[in-house]
């Protein structure tokens, strides 16, 4: 086999100069281009590339010569080009003369001559403030000057122990881009499971339409409820799930709180934190799934301005306070429903379901709040099946001698300075730009009822509009209004994607199937927009069974706190 010959080319030797020692025969007629002075031709041997030209010896600085202009040979002195765009005035054309253009710059010039003033004050605290080592006490908070905001970094909402173990973490963005074509019962859309009832029990009372008339000019005090606030009991301790759990048709289990929570979830901002218990194995028997919640859980109570811009923090006002607001936000709640709702008669008594209450037994239905559950299956999959519990709050007579069921739910105003809209001014002429406002404030909130509603089947969403007599007050409310929803067209309006919302669950579901038998919790980071899946030992928050007296006695002495304000008050 023969080789390839490599020639070495001629190269030329010129030990007394740089570059060749003849002009090659090739590059003889070649026109020259004459080099500018400015140009840094003794840095063209730099092969490291290291130096960089700034200034004027920047790349397209330097002119070039004639040689390479362009010509056109065609005449075009001729041509030009109008200028169609209206001319625009300057402060010195329009009639103001030579005294208000002079009278404009004094003003400016003593304008900037203050606020440098200023800036040279601000300069001269900040030394000041740096010298003694320290923070400066301003309003009530410590910052390092009033221009720059402190941002309190948020606790988790529950201890995080050392023996957890993350497992995975889920973002918004991506969750955000999930959808689902679910399986089974749907409506016309084609892609949302309607749901199935498979137990309705409780009672529920009817709803006083002349709330629907209540305006800003006629507007209702809000009046004390003697009862209790209605006890959240959580999945696994819920005797109907217990039984419908043996039934190896259901797979997932969950109330419509902890549900709709996870549906929304993108949109929450506060910590919050959601227990998963997987039972069985499946070379065993079939795996299922638990969502529950603790005891005295965030889930129990509501936010306020949770997705606002500016949240409210613990600095302030004391009765302004995120967890302040959180239990007027739940007792304003509690008492609205009671409010509303007219007295049983015997002319005109409750509207019972086929199974009664399973937590408040028929002799103490007066003394309770009184409420509608059903139990109802959705199918997120083949095979796939779960059993939500949804609640119902009242009853309203429909159309042709039917019965239309409602949830209800109140939004408060506590400060209209913190809100953007005053209620007492615009709720009567522009309900929209309050409802717009709300959205953006509590957006989280809105999408929990509107989800909560559509599981339970439920046929309006009524919202009532209640607000503080005094802004400074949070124990005297009044009532402004009410709107009526239903809960398709209240998803459109406040912009809750329906589809993105069951893909969001049935990802978490795909998730918790996957995993072994045991306990777990799913932990909202109190600071970012991650979800986190962390593996807990199974004795974890089991204390929390035995706490059921103490999480009453704590809503009771909410009532007292709010009913001792009043009284103060008054």
């Amino acid at each position: 086999m023969k080789m390839a010959a490599f020639q070495l080319p001629a190269v030329e030797s010129s030990p007394d100069s740089w570059g060749p020692s003849k002009v090659p025969d090739e590059l003889t007629k070649v026109p020259y281009q004459a080099f500018s002075k400015s140009e840094p031709i003794g840095r063209i041997t730099d092969w490291t590339g290291t130096l960089r030209f700034q200034g004027r010896f920047s790349q397209g600085s330097v002119p070039a010569g004639d040689q390479y202009a362009y010509v056109h040979e065609e005449d075009e002195a001729s041509f030009q080009l109008v200028d169609t765009s209206r001319p625009v005035k300057t402060y010195y054309t329009r009639g103001a003369g030579r005294f208000r253009s002079s009278q404009a710059f004094r003003r400016q010039r003593n304008k900037d001559f203050r606020n440098l003033a200023d800036n040279q004050q601000n300069v001269r605290q900040n030394q000041q403030q740096n010298r003694r080592g320290g923070f400066m006490q301003r309003g009530g908070r410590n910052d390092y000057n009033r221009n720059r905001q402190y941002t309190k970094q948020r606790e988790p909402s529950v201890p995080i122990k050392a023996n957890w173990v993350v497992i995975e973490d889920m973002d918004f963005t991506r969750m955000q881009k999930l959808n689902l074509p679910m399986k089974g019962d749907v409506d016309e859309r084609g892609k949302i499971d309607v749901g199935q009832d498979i137990v309705s029990c409780g009672a529920v009372e009817w709803y006083d339409k002349a709330y629907d008339r209540v305006t800003v000019k006629s507007e209702k005090p809000l009046l004390r409820s003697d009862k209790p606030l209605l006890k959240n009991v959580t999945t696994t301790d819920d005797p109907v799930i217990r039984k419908l759990s043996k039934d190896p048709n259901y797979t997932v289990f969950g109330t419509d709180t902890i549900i709709s929570t996870l549906m929304a979830a993108s949109r929450s901002v506060y910590p919050w934190d959601i227990i998963v218990q997987i039972v069985g194995k499946s070379d065993e028997q079939k795996k299922k799934v638990f969502f529950d919640k603790r005891n005295r859980s965030e889930l129990d109570f509501l936010t306020v301005n949770e997705t606002a811009n500016e949240t409210p923090t613990e600095e302030g006002a004391a009765v302004n306070t995120p967890k302040n607001l959180s239990l007027e936000a739940t007792l304003v709640n509690h008492t609205f429903l009671q409010q509303v709702l007219r007295k049983p008669t015997e002319a005109e008594p409750r509207y019972k379901f086929k199974e009664p209450n399973a937590f408040i037994p028929t002799e103490d239905l007066d003394k309770n709040v009184c409420v509608g559950y059903k139990y109802r299956k959705f199918q997120l999959a083949e095979g796939l099946n779960m059993v939500v519990r949804c609640t119902l709050d009242a009853a309203t007579p429909g159309p042709s001698q039917d019965i239309n069921f409602l949830n209800i739910k109140a939004l408060n105003e506590w400060d209209p300075r913190y809100s953007g809209v005053d209620w007492r001014s615009k709720l009567d002429t522009q309900p929209g730009a309050v409802l717009a406002t709300e959205l953006k404030n509590n957006s989280f909130k809105l999408a929990k009822w509107t989800l909560s509603a559509m599981l339970a089947g439920a046929d309006a969403l009524k919202v009532g509009f209640v607000s503080r007599t005094n802004p400074r007050d949070p124990s005297q409310h009044a009532i402004l209004g009410t709107q009526q929803y239903r809960p398709q067209e209240f998803a459109n309006n406040i912009n809750l994607n329906l589809d993105n919302a069951w893909g969001v669950l049935f990802y978490i579901v795909k998730v918790c199937m996957d995993l072994e038998e045991g306990k777990y919790l799913i932990m909202k980071d109190p600071n970012k927009p991650i979800l986190r899946l962390y593996d807990i030992p199974d004795d974890s928050f089991e204390s929390d069974g035995d706490d059921d007296e103490s999480e009453t006695e704590e809503g009771e002495q909410a009532q007292k706190a709010g009913d001792t304000n009043k009284e103060k008050s008054t």
